[in-house]
């Protein structure tokens, strides 16, 4: 703005119109507060701008990042849900070309997935993961994307009804989500397996259970695989009298990636005397061996 000082004596050099002293100090009076008034004006601009941009740094943290239409950019995308063919019902990875998936595919199929006295009963997936799920899914929890999560919640239990109809994973009796601890839950603002599992539950027309908690544990995001099948004793068990010993649970997760976290979620519910499991998840992480394999 320069020196205030400068612009008086701009102003002031004009005769006053008595041509006395007294008219002239009236105006030089008055282009000091003309001045003032403008740094006032100015410094009040700018605090508003900085309040302005520390409240959306706090509604981006407390209620998250705003983010787009999740069905307008599926369909930009022109991303569809795998086919029931496209992946093997037992482990959920992906189905190589030609491969019989008979009893499982070549990855599962010599593994014992049941865990403890719960057998596991078959996995049903939307995609593996890779890009857009791998791009959209995560978001759903660490951007608090309500919208993706309500719109991969009703494809996945859209599959999950196809996978029953077509006799590759039985009716469950219950849906469940793999648990989120409190804490983990505020930060982010959004459980975002509850939020499947309620749009699963809705779509199947099947109940809701909350039968497992979580205890505070150790990250999983961002670990590698080894770290993540270490990470054990996160959830227990909540029981529930009006299912009947041996019921069929629908756990519902978002990703699948060594599977550890599905196997700590069916030995808890195998404490509850839970028969059968079957796990539904918006994507899988295909074994690293089998990357290369695909058609």
């Amino acid at each position: 703005m320069g020196d205030p000082r400068d612009r008086v004596r701009a102003r002031s050099n004009v005769e006053p119109s008595d041509g006395g002293a007294a008219a002239r100090e009236r105006e030089v009076a008055a282009a000091m507060r003309a001045i003032r008034r403008e740094q006032i004006a100015s410094r009040k601009q700018s605090a508003l701008q900085s309040r302005a941009r520390l409240l959306d740094w706090l509604d981006d943290w407390v209620f998250g990042c705003r983010m787009p239409s999740a069905e307008s950019l599926i369909r930009d995308a022109r991303w569809s849900r795998d086919t029931l063919a496209d992946f093997c019902a037992r482990c959920g990875g992906s189905r190589v070309p030609y491969e019989s998936v008979r009893g499982g595919c070549g990855e599962c199929r010599s593994r014992r997935l049941d865990v403890g006295a719960v057998r596991m009963a078959g996995t049903v997936r939307l995609g593996r993961y890779a890009p857009p799920l791998s791009r959209w899914v995560p978001s759903i929890k660490s951007r608090a994307w309500r919208d993706m999560g309500v719109v991969m919640g009703r494809e996945l239990g859209l599959q999950v009804r196809d996978a029953v109809e077509s006799g590759l994973v039985p009716q469950p009796d219950a849906v469940v989500s793999m648990p989120v601890h409190w804490t983990r839950v505020l930060l982010r603002g959004i459980d975002h397996a509850a939020l499947l599992a309620e749009e699963v539950s809705r779509v199947l027309g099947v109940e809701r259970h909350p039968l497992l908690r979580a205890r505070l544990a150790s990250r999983q995001t961002g670990g590698s695989r080894e770290q993540r099948a270490g990470n054990r004793g996160r959830f227990v068990g909540v029981p529930a009298s009006e299912l009947r010993p041996g019921c069929t649970v629908l756990l519902i997760d978002d990703v699948r990636t060594t599977g550890s976290t599905l196997r700590e979620g069916m030995a808890a519910l195998g404490e509850l005397g839970v028969g059968r499991v079957v796990c539904g998840t918006c994507a899988v992480a295909d074994a690293p061996r089998r990357t290369g394999q695909r058609g």
